[in-house]
């Protein structure tokens, strides 16, 4: 009684695109952990956000946006 398991169409499909769920949250994980990084000890450094900025777009490959919202996320904010 040891048939062969037949995997189905919308099967192979959930498969795949949890592959590619996993494989995007830990792309995103390492960006998010690079930015920290790269905000922390730039501000650290005494950098201004306009370099913190610059640098995680050239270093990480963020756009103004993304940038934005981790320096938003995790810079201190001097007052």
């Amino acid at each position: 009684m040891g048939g062969t398991v037949i995997e189905t169409e919308s099967e192979k499909l959930i498969k795949k695109g949890m592959q590619q769920g996993m494989q995007q949250g830990i792309q995103q994980g390492i960006y998010q952990g690079k930015a920290q990084i790269i905000i922390e000890m730039g501000q650290e450094e005494g950098m201004d956000d306009a370099t913190i900025l610059k640098r995680l777009q050239d270093k990480v490959g963020l756009s103004v946006e993304q940038a934005t919202a981790y320096l938003e996320k995790y810079g201190k904010q001097l007052v």
